[in-house]
């Protein structure tokens, strides 16, 4: 029964309005209370914006394909950015480990180590190669006991060790050396120490090792032409050598080594091409760049700058000779570099053939004969020849220089044209 009937007979009275509210609505917040209207309005989803809804097809796919090429642009800036990020950490992780290996090879061979001497104290009973390592490494022997422990587990049998105390050892011993003066018994090598000259040729080194009973001669004539030496990078880079006579010629680097006898013959010439690796650092490398050369090419020219000049100071004229007849020596009908010391190549001169009752095989290396340098190396130039090849006496009248002599006694002349040079001669006794 109707407790409150409505005035007016249940009708509405004009200007009177009724609003529905959920009890939900005053609970909700108004995002909330919104979304409860729309679903009970059987709405799926929110009206489109008024904005929205005014545009046309077209627009609509115009606006479509313009969000499409923001996505697009946006992810290809993420992937050069990531590319940037992930070419850092592979050049990072490269230097370090080229950084690491250099570390160890320079180690091995004992380059940069100070020179002087240590007591080792070996215990009782057979060591791990670690324990060794680490030994060596707190007594200052070595500076990369990771690396000599990895050389003992390949090359050393660590119960030949000889326990007790080794006084005054070497801490410029490379590994296999060191390992030698840690052994003791009838199995120890004995070592030999062998100054290579300033240039050498590939023959006198030959010579000299086997007197010194480091290896046999014609052995280590024969392994300067293998390839096993091409994993050094100057070296591998040399290309077809098939015009030479050692294809290793200018690459043994000049300086005072110590060997075994009877060393074998992989480690021997190991050590002379790993000098003259650590010779050539990063100043050598910029001038070689500003060059226009290759390093081939730099090692033939400081060869022939070895074998002509006087001394170090004289190396820089002969070099600025040789430049200049490369360089426009054609303009005064010069065609050739016109070098004795290339006349006799593998040997010194006449003389030196004949003693060594030796021929030319071929004679592509006479610079009289063959214009520009020759197929390779007429000996193994130290440091300054390589430095003068690089860097010529551009000077004054050095700048164009074409010929050079010297006397007897090495007096040094030079000229830019042929009439004086025929002067210079007879000033120096030639005629």
């Amino acid at each position: 029964m109707n407790q409150n009937p409505q005035p007016n007979g249940g009708q509405k009275s004009p200007g009177e309005f009724k609003v529905n509210i959920d009890q939900r609505d005053l609970m909700a917040s108004s995002a909330e209370a919104k979304r409860r209207r729309w679903e009970n309005q059987n709405l799926t989803e929110p009206p489109p914006s008024p904005k929205r809804s005014s545009l046309t097809e077209k627009e609509r796919k115009a606006e479509k394909k313009a969000h499409k090429k923001r996505n697009r642009v946006k992810a290809r800036k993420n992937k050069r950015v990531f590319s940037f990020v992930w070419l850092c950490m592979v050049l990072l992780v490269s230097f370090t480990l080229a950084s690491y290996l250099i570390g160890g090879s320079n180690d091995f061979f004992a380059v940069d180590r100070a020179v002087g001497t240590v007591d080792i104290e070996l215990p009782e009973g057979t060591l791990t190669e670690d324990q060794l390592a680490d030994i060596l490494y707190k007594a200052g022997a070595i500076k990369k006991p990771e690396f000599f422990s990895l050389y003992c587990k390949i090359k050393a049998d660590m119960e030949d060790f000889t326990p007790g105390l080794h006084k005054d050892v070497g801490t410029d011993l490379d590994y296999e050396y060191l390992i030698n003066t840690l052994i003791g018994g009838s199995d120890k090598r004995e070592v030999v120490e062998v100054t290579l000259p300033e240039g050498i040729t590939a023959l006198q080194a030959a010579r000299l090792l086997e007197e010194n009973e480091v290896c046999d001669a014609q052995e280590f004539l024969t392994a300067l032409n293998s390839r096993e030496f091409d994993k050094y990078g100057m070296i591998g880079a040399l290309g077809d050598t098939s015009g030479r006579y050692y294809r290793l010629e200018g690459y043994l680097f000049p300086d005072t080594y110590q060997f075994y006898k009877g060393e074998d013959l992989e480690d021997v010439i190991g050590k002379l091409l790993h000098n003259f690796e650590v010779k050539f650092d990063s100043n050598f490398q910029k001038k070689l760049d500003e060059s226009g050369m290759t390093m081939d090419q730099v090692v033939i020219l400081a060869s022939i700058i070895q074998a002509e000049a006087a001394n170090a100071t004289d190396m820089f004229d002969v070099s600025a000779v040789l430049h200049n007849r490369l360089k426009f020596g054609a303009d005064y009908d010069i065609f050739f570099l016109e070098c004795d010391s290339t006349s006799y190549y593998p040997y010194r001169n006449a003389a030196d053939m004949e003693e060594q009752g030796g021929t030319l095989s071929y004679g592509n290396y006479d610079t009289y004969k063959v214009q520009g340098l020759p197929p390779g190396p007429i000996c193994n130039p130290g440091q300054h020849a390589l430095n003068a090849a690089l860097k010529p006496n551009t000077d004054g009248d050095a700048a164009q220089y074409l010929y050079f002599c010297h006397s007897e006694d090495g007096v040094a002349y030079y000229a830019t044209n042929e009439y004086d040079h025929e002067e210079n001669k007879i000033l120096a006794g030639i005629e």
